[in-house]
């Protein structure tokens, strides 16, 4: 199954663990680059503003063609218990294109389940797969054993 693994992140936890599904798959990876700043408490408060109010952002052009693809797994960090701003610009540009899902996404405490949720609904899919962690369970190391899972039960 051709597999392409998209994500955004900005502090670096999404990124870590986007990069350690793509290195256990051996499949394709993409970083989502959002145009807006982010940076700081500003771009903190900002993001989860924007995200509550489910805005979308300006990214760039993806490098890799979804439809291309057999299985997306889309990764996030989350905000204002939703997914960020530029995963949710990225699905609604390739809507048409996404073929089975999975995701992930990271958080600093609260709002896992209700941004897989989210994710789900609003690309019209359920995803096959799915996890959560913390930034204590990234912090811990013991975020292997659950990307390792995910891993296994995506055949």
């Amino acid at each position: 199954m051709k597999t392409l693994v998209v994500y955004y992140s900005r502090t670096g936890n999404t990124t870590m663990i986007a990069e350690t599904i793509s290195e256990s798959l051996d499949c394709d990876i993409e970083e989502i680059v959002d145009k807006e700043k982010r940076g700081g408490i500003i771009g903190y408060l900002k993001s989860g503003y924007e995200a509550s109010r489910n805005k979308l952002s300006i990214i760039e052009d993806p490098k890799h063609d979804l439809s291309k693809y057999d299985l997306l797994i889309v990764g996030t960090p989350v905000w204002a218990g939703k997914m960020s701003v530029p995963i949710r610009t990225y699905l609604h540009q390739n809507m048409e294109k996404i073929p089975l899902l999975a995701c992930f996404c990271t958080a600093g405490g609260s709002g896992i389940e209700g941004t897989i949720k989210n994710i789900g609904e609003y690309t019209n899919t359920t995803p096959i797969e799915s996890f959560g962690l913390t930034s204590s369970d990234i912090k811990s190391g013991s975020y292997k054993a659950v990307i390792e899972k995910f891993v296994q039960d995506l055949g």
